[in-house]
């Protein structure tokens, strides 16, 4: 069985909630890539998506990871992976079923994995800072031990 790393992030600038749960590493580095990407007006996990989709028969709801709105007004779903779920079926139905969903109400459906270990380079830096310490806030996390802008870790 997969195990996966919670917790909550807080003092989070553009969430439409100050604090979001998380339910796995890639998922609280996902959240820090939204509060910095200058295109992202807001975001939230706090969504009331529910998409219908079935697997062996059986009719299920998905509830995509995030919601995100752009500074331009337009808004996509996304939905982040680790590696050892890519060739899951269940994936590859709520996959196929959130790309269907997001396309009949004027969004796009984004997939992001992390087969290659990060979403993006900064990733690896704000890994390497953060390894083995416990951060209970977005400001905390970014602070004195994070990496800045250029992804330099500073000590």
């Amino acid at each position: 069985m997969v195990q996966s790393k919670r917790g909550k992030l807080t003092n989070l600038k553009k969430s439409v909630a100050t604090s979001e749960t998380f339910d796995s590493l890639l998922e609280r580095d996902y959240m820090l890539e939204l509060e910095h990407n200058p295109a992202v007006k807001s975001w939230t996990k706090q969504h009331k998506i529910k998409i219908p989709y079935s697997i062996f028969g059986i009719r299920r709801n998905y509830l995509p990871d995030f919601l995100i709105t752009f500074q331009n007004g337009q808004q996509e779903l996304h939905e982040t992976k680790g590696a050892g779920f890519l060739t899951w079926l269940s994936t590859y139905r709520k996959r196929i079923a959130g790309d269907h969903w997001a396309k009949t109400h004027g969004m796009k459906y984004r997939f992001i994995e992390n087969s290659n270990g990060a979403l993006f380079g900064t990733n690896m830096a704000i890994e390497s800072a953060v390894k083995g310490k416990e951060y209970s806030s977005i400001d905390e996390l970014m602070a004195k031990e994070g990496p800045d802008e250029k992804g330099n870790t500073t000590q």
